[in-house]
């Protein structure tokens, strides 16, 4: 096993597996193997080509809606993943409400998305369609941000 890319912790196998479950990741005992065996033998990000930094940096990617495995992804790649999981006070991805004492009713509805550490749209609006509308019309006239 020394020829792996990386030294791989104690246990390592069942941990991935339950952790891969728990994040909603689907698949026979047959798939696991062979997810497990691409995922330990991985040097490089199946989706930039990059080589990963440390077994950390690698990720199992999967559609979070079917629960089917995809990639081998690094970090950077998998954050930037369009159907990644969501947690956000109006159930919308990209918008929360905000207090905001400049607004009648007390508060407004922030869109904001980050790609690579930087903030590529920040916007606020009075009502939660407007801001859905904002988003969406962002994420169509920018799909290099949503791969």
């Amino acid at each position: 096993m020394s020829d792996l890319p990386f030294e791989l912790p104690k246990r390592n196998k069942s941990s991935k597996k339950y952790d891969w479950k728990r994040r909603g990741l689907i698949f026979t005992k047959e798939e696991f193997e062979e997810i497990y065996n691409r995922y330990i033998w991985a040097s490089h990000c199946e989706l930039c080509g990059n080589p990963f930094k440390s077994l950390r940096d690698r990720c199992m990617d999967h559609d979070h809606i079917t629960g089917k495995f995809r990639n081998i992804v690094c970090q950077k790649c998998n954050l930037c993943k369009s159907d990644k999981k969501f947690n956000t006070n109006t159930g919308e991805q990209y918008i929360s409400k905000t207090k905001n004492k400049e607004y009648v009713q007390g508060f407004c509805y922030r869109i904001r998305i980050i790609r690579n550490s930087k903030e590529v749209l920040c916007k606020i609006r009075k009502t939660l369609e407007e801001a859905i509308e904002v988003r969406d019309k962002f994420i169509e006239e920018n799909p290099q941000y949503f791969t």
